[in-house]
């Protein structure tokens, strides 16, 4: 079996309710341990991290992430805040963290357990398929001057065709920008979606992503992919009605963990006091 946790948009120097899901991370990591975190992004607020240096790696996540079950790996994607600074001082610290992992703006890995299971995960940076950001690239002053060097084409030829070789149990993307999305953003268009037809072609089983700072799990009829928003690890905000294939919406502090096995995924949404709000269970 394997079991990972998913946070994001926390990097609020312990404020809201940032330390109390951390703490409630890791209260769920000790009754049973996650193999690795996943972070949706979004890591570090206002303005992302000046250099490998900053204060804010302390205050944001060292100081915060301390619990004994949280020293595991953490893979983490980039969000539109964090383009606000320097992105490559993100991927270095990888180079001096034990658990920090982001070797470059988008990246895959594949985990194994059992008797010959796998699941293969796609790390993708979604910032530069939002069209909103794209543009003030070319505003004065720059908002998100390391956007300039991003190729769509290339990540997208990448993620294509690594899921159609793919021969994994379980195929999940992690972004940050969500496809779907009920909270303060229900009804803007979300540019991610480009790649939609992609996973569902590819058999994803999940597309996790943050952005939107609650917790949602969508099943549109149609395919056999969830669409998932785990953004409240620092502060809330209220969701908007919920669309005919939401399976759980809700405006709380929280984080995510998920067991997969061979041919069953276990989903379960967890409060900032480490109480159980939803589970369900998904079979391939």
């Amino acid at each position: 079996m394997l079991r990972f946790a998913v946070v994001g948009d926390w990097g609020v120097a312990g404020a809201g309710n940032q330390a109390k899901v951390a703490e409630a991370m890791n209260t769920i990591a000790n009754q049973c341990p996650y193999d690795f975190i996943i972070s949706v992004g979004d890591n570090f607020y206002p303005s992302g991290v000046s250099s490998t240096q900053d204060p804010q790696w302390q205050a944001s996540f060292e100081s915060i992430y301390s619990g004994s079950g949280l020293f595991c790996p953490w893979y983490v994607v980039l969000g539109n805040h964090d383009y606000k600074e320097d992105v490559d001082a993100e991927i270095a610290y990888s180079q001096q963290s034990s658990r920090w992992t982001m070797p470059s703006r988008y990246f895959s890995k594949s985990f194994y357990y059992g008797l010959g299971n796998h699941a293969d995960f796609y790390f993708l940076d979604t910032n530069p398929y939002q069209e909103d950001l794209v543009r003030s690239v070319h505003a004065s002053p720059l908002t998100y001057p390391d956007l300039i060097p991003s190729d769509t084409l290339g990540q997208t030829h990448w993620l294509d065709s690594l899921l159609t070789r793919s021969t994994a149990n379980w195929k999940i993307v992690v972004g940050h920008h969500p496809v779907y999305t009920c909270g303060l953003r229900k009804n803007q268009r979300q540019y991610i979606a480009k790649l939609k037809p992609m996973m569902e072609r590819n058999d994803v089983a999940m597309y996790l992503a943050g952005h939107e700072h609650d917790l949602q799990i969508h099943h549109p009829d149609s395919t056999n992919t969830r669409y998932v928003v785990c953004g409240a690890g620092g502060i809330a905000r209220p969701i908007n009605a919920p669309f005919e294939f939401t399976d759980f919406a809700a405006g709380r502090s929280g984080f995510m963990v998920f067991e997969l096995s061979n041919e069953v995924m276990h989903i379960q949404v967890f409060n900032e006091n480490a109480e159980l709000l939803y589970e369900e269970r998904v079979s391939k």
